[in-house]
């Protein structure tokens, strides 16, 4: 695990998520979702986001400065809907391809969401815009 830092590589805002990403060896996605329910739950999401941007420091390594390791590593925790394992948009397959899981436990774990409190159908949504199709 590397220090928590902001990271200049993926950022969207300000680079809170991808930094998180990078230092706990995740896909950034993942943890911009974890901040986006948070902000359904008291809107404390944003307080933590803004916190952290202020006292995180910023990475080392700039944007630029990509190795052929570095790009590996991007390759390989990159989530991607996938075509085979579809049903609607292939998010579902492209969290199992990604976990190594059945995609059954993760359409049942979308649906359970859904049912208690509809915070499913957002997260399909949000992750369907962010995740790229699979080549």
């Amino acid at each position: 695990m590397k220090n928590l830092h902001i990271s200049d590589k993926e950022k969207i805002l300000t680079g809170v998520c991808a930094g998180i990403g990078e230092s706990f060896g995740i896909n950034a996605n993942i943890v911009r979702g974890a901040f986006l329910i948070s902000l359904l739950f008291g809107f404390s999401g944003f307080f933590v986001y803004l916190i952290l941007s202020i006292i995180l420091p910023k990475s080392e390594i700039k944007a630029e400065v990509i190795d052929e390791e570095d790009q590996e590593e991007k390759e390989k925790t990159k989530i991607v809907r996938s075509w085979d394992k579809r049903m609607l948009a292939g998010v579902c397959g492209g969290f199992a391809n990604y976990l190594g899981w059945d995609v059954s436990l993760i359409r049942i774990a979308f649906v359970a969401m859904t049912m208690a409190g509809g915070i499913g159908i957002f997260l399909y949504l949000f992750f369907w815009f962010i995740f790229p199709n699979e080549e």
